[in-house]
């Protein structure tokens, strides 16, 4: 009995240390349109930004961790808490499939349009190198493609490494 539960503690250790390489963009999910996002995890904390409802299906800040009942968010270039009740998720690694996209170096870049066509390069977010970006991609020049229902995110080839 003692050598499972060891091996289960082991487990789920290893599956949160995995879990928080995840990149994930959130948004508001509130009627009004944005939540604030806080000094602290306190409403009476001073309000350092807003994050806004998805643009073009796609969330506006960067899901940092948990605590309690409320989200560490980066937004552009605050770091703070939203109430999690008002802000949604959705995760860029599925875990499906393989191989997958892990960023390269510190601060990788992740950019919003089709840059290919002469799109503007537009800077959607940051994330930390080591972070697992996607399994689901398409090559499109020298970017990968992070394929949505609405739209799409592109990372430089340059900036990733591919991991089987």
């Amino acid at each position: 009995m003692k050598r499972f539960f060891f091996i289960f503690v082991a487990f789920m250790m290893s599956s949160a240390m995995w879990a928080q390489n995840v990149f994930t963009v959130v948004y508001a999910t509130s009627d009004d349109g944005f939540v604030n996002v806080r000094q602290k995890p306190s409403m009476k904390a001073a309000v350092l930004t807003k994050l806004y409802e998805p643009m073009h299906g796609l969330g506006s800040g960067i899901l940092l961790g948990k605590s309690g009942n409320w989200s560490k968010v980066r937004v552009g270039k605050f770091t703070g808490w939203a109430y999690s009740k008002y802000v949604g998720e959705q995760t860029w690694y599925e875990g499906n499939g393989q191989p997958r996209l892990v960023a390269n170096k510190v601060n990788t870049p992740i950019y919003t349009d089709n840059l290919k066509d002469g799109g503007i390069n537009v800077l959607f977010a940051t994330v930390s190198k080591g972070t697992i970006i996607a399994d689901t991609y398409k090559e499109d020049g020298a970017y990968y493609m992070l394929v949505t229902a609405h739209d799409n995110l592109y990372v430089k080839k340059s900036d990733v490494k591919i991991v089987r």
